[in-house]
């Protein structure tokens, strides 16, 4: 527990960051009620769905615009607004890697056909997320092999989190899943790795597949976690201090829900904010790594106990 109050003393020392935390917050709440009254983001990506080159035009301009409204706020509470030029780099530069995780999808399953009909969807998801982990690793890769000289070159892999903390935030978490898994809005979306059936109920495909997906869903958020609390935190503070980028990080993740159930949407801004500080203070992203598989894999868990005990 104290990892989470020194990181969060660390950020509010005055009002004015109390002011650039609810400026920020208010923002995000406006995005985030836009887009769920009108469902903005779901209509454009189901649109596109099929045109591959539409939707990643259409999350470059959504990331892009979000990175480019955020930011210039955050830096000026801190009178930084004169790094915003020379951040533009950083803040296109993922606002790419965020279109490319959101659009970049194999959708045609003839390239499995190979495989029998109930491996399909699960082979089609797992490489799906190989090809996430590969575009979130290619920042952090550039800036450990060329950014030999800065202080932040491993963007937080080179150290150890403090276990005991982790395991403890972890455990804070696992009664709220288990709430959660009561909601409908939560079993539309997970476990994922099941197909749905026309009644309600899943189709389980063979365990060597879900064991495959469970593998790769959970280094995708160890990929996540080192570009959003890396990347997106370390090397960012570097340029424009530690307060801007842990808030334009958490405001660009919570957009990253925004496809997902409304108040994961939501929490996804407040959990980024935390984890982005707990990075920061102790120059690690592996307790957002810890912390982040915990989570998915423990709704991953309650989402299909409900199915096969729980359900009616």
């Amino acid at each position: 527990m104290s990892l989470l109050k020194e990181s969060l003393r660390d950020f509010f020392q005055t009002k004015r960051d109390w002011l650039s935390f609810l400026t920020i917050l208010i923002l995000f709440l406006i995005f985030w009620s836009y887009n769920y009254t009108y469902r903005f983001v779901p209509l454009f990506t189901h649109a596109l769905k099929d045109d591959q080159i539409g939707l990643s035009l259409f999350y470059l301009l959504f990331f892009s615009a979000g990175g480019l409204v955020i930011y210039p706020i955050a830096l000026a509470f801190y009178g930084k607004l004169n790094e915003l030029k020379p951040s533009l780099f950083l803040i296109l530069g993922s606002a790419i890697v965020l279109a490319f995780v959101c659009s970049a999808r194999i959708r045609d399953s003839e390239f499995f056909e190979w495989l029998p009909s109930s491996s399909v969807g699960i082979a089609m998801l797992t490489v799906n997320y190989v090809g996430t982990i590969l575009i979130y690793a290619a920042l952090p890769l550039f800036w450990i092999v060329f950014r030999k000289n800065s202080p932040n070159r491993f963007v937080g892999l080179n150290n150890p989190p403090k276990f005991g903390e982790v395991l403890f935030l972890l455990g804070l978490m696992l009664p709220l899943i288990a709430i959660a898994s009561f909601s409908l809005s939560f079993l539309s979306v997970y476990p994922r790795f099941a197909g749905r059936l026309s009644d309600g109920y899943l189709v389980y495909p063979p365990m060597i597949w879900i064991i495959l997906f469970e593998i790769s869903y959970a280094v995708d958020f160890a990929a996540l976690e080192t570009f959003l609390r890396g990347f997106m935190v370390l090397p960012f503070s570097e340029r424009m201090g530690s307060k801007p980028a842990v808030l334009g990080m958490a405001f660009m993740y919570g957009l990253l829900h925004f496809t997902k159930p409304q108040m994961e949407a939501l929490g996804s801004f407040f959990g980024g904010f935390v984890l982005g500080l707990i990075s920061y203070r102790t120059k690690s992203v592996y307790a957002g790594i810890m912390i982040h598989i915990g989570i998915a894999l423990a709704m991953e868990l309650a989402a299909t106990l409900q199915f096969l005990y729980f359900m009616e």
